[in-house]
């Protein structure tokens, strides 16, 4: 049989080509996992909004490290918390369920008696410490909130955990100082850090803080100051412990605070943007130089699958987050399809036994907000928050087929989904602890 030359030629030409792209694709794929057992950081940082970071728009320079982080990193644009305080979204966290779900829906709060029930992450859940415990890590947390505690279960899986019931982080950081040693001796480690200091009461910190006449001008130098203070704590701990090498870094809040955007102050009271809307920030290890930003909508109860994958491990537990490596690395995927939902559960003050529901769900430049409160007050807001990202213009009325729509949405979610039986804890509370309470704003 003859065989013709230039058909060969055309062959071996082709079958390069296609090794040329297998191999191509191989490596793309392998800059996932440079190192595939890096050391993992998490830090939330308590009560911080987006906006108040110059990496997403802030006019002052309140971030410079993590600014220089995010210049290295992925920042995610448009990150959402499940809940606007402490309890219920770190639970979001550590689980990647939603509070209806995990069941942590009132966290740590004191009314006028010394007596308080909180909620607790159910032991059947397991959480990103006990995921990254089984697979070989050694577990180090601190946090200085009183809701990041045993009784709300989030000690659960770690080697070493402590919890300073001061609103600022001094002794934390000493804690930390003194680990370091023995946590950079392990083969690979997770170091989960809650920082609370943007929290009340805010602290005027110099050099950053600039006395201001006017109250709210004021209060936001001094909460700004707090920002600038903990960055320089990070940055500290930063060099300190290596984490530019193998380490993959996340930082991220459990929720924001307003300052009278909608007529209140604090958290816990709404689901507008300036509380729910929280930074996020990856940065990986061999790829300091991504300097990549995504604005498709993301949640910070994304982290755990992501971290999940990114280690090349597999879950049989129930997760709600979403993967967000096909997002960074530039795969298609229905991540601008999701539907992201965020809950807030309120008891009367009168301990009545009547209950306020917010409930929020995000779809592309959509939100909508239902709030039940205490069966007396019924509000429906939607917002395009591409438009008016302060949310200040309610488009209900206008665009009533989109917020039916995202109300299903969410009511159907909440029916359907995998719920855990509530766990529940009762406390007694001294005059001391009512005081810790009081300062940080957990006492009515």
């Amino acid at each position: 049989m003859k065989i013709n030359k230039m058909n060969i030629n055309k062959f071996w030409g082709a079958a390069a080509l296609v090794a040329l792209v297998i191999v191509t694709l191989t490596l793309n794929h392998g800059c996932k996992k440079k190192n595939a057992e890096p050391n993992v950081v998490l830090i939330v940082l308590d009560t911080l909004r987006a906006d108040h970071l110059p990496f997403y728009g802030y006019e002052k320079n309140t971030a410079p490290f993590l600014s220089h982080l995010a210049s290295r990193g992925v920042v995610f644009e448009n990150t959402f918390s499940p809940s606007s305080w402490t309890g219920p979204a770190t639970a979001s966290i550590f689980t990647s369920l939603y509070p209806f779900q995990h069941g942590v829906t009132t966290g740590f709060f004191a009314g006028k008696y010394f007596k308080v029930e909180i909620n607790r992450i159910p032991a059947s859940i397991e959480t990103i410490t006990e995921l990254l415990k089984e697979n070989g890590y050694k577990t180090y947390g601190a946090a200085n909130n009183p809701n990041i505690c045993e009784e709300e279960g989030f000690t659960q899986g770690f080697d070493k955990f402590v919890l300073y019931k001061d609103a600022h982080e001094k002794k934390m950081t000493l804690q930390l100082e003194d680990w370091c040693s023995q946590i950079k001796a392990q083969k690979k480690y997770f170091l989960y850090i809650h920082y609370n200091d943007c929290h009340v009461p805010y602290h005027p910190w110099k050099p950053w803080y600039e006395k201001k006449e006017e109250k709210r001008a004021d209060i936001l130098s001094r909460y700004d100051s707090e920002i600038s203070y903990v960055d320089e704590k990070i940055k500290k701990m930063y060099e300190r412990y290596g984490w530019d090498k193998n380490t993959l870094l996340i930082i991220t809040a459990d929720h924001g605070e307003e300052f009278w955007d909608h007529n209140k102050t604090g958290h816990g009271k709404n689901l507008y943007a300036e509380v729910i809307r929280v930074p996020m920030l990856f940065y990986f290890p061999g790829e300091e130089n991504a300097n990549k930003r995504i604005k498709t909508n993301a949640g910070n109860m994304d982290i755990l699958p992501t971290v999940r994958n990114y280690l090349g491990i597999k879950s049989a537990q129930v997760e709600e987050g979403m993967d967000l490596l096909p997002l960074i690395y530039g795969e298609n995927n229905n991540a601008r399809e999701r539907y992201i939902f965020s809950h807030l559960l309120k008891h009367n003050r009168e301990q009545d036994g009547t209950q306020a529901y917010h409930k929020a769900t995000i779809y592309q430049d959509w939100k909508y907000i239902y709030v039940d409160k205490f069966k007396k007050e019924f509000r429906r807001e939607l917002f395009n928050m591409k438009e008016d990202p302060k949310e200040k213009n309610n488009a209900y009325e206008k665009n009533l087929p989109m917020a039916n729509l995202l109300f299903a949405k969410f009511t159907e979610f909440e029916k359907k989904c995998k719920k855990f039986p509530q766990e529940t804890q009762k406390m007694d509370l001294d005059k001391k602890k009512m005081e810790e309470l009081k300062t940080l704003g957990y006492v009515q």
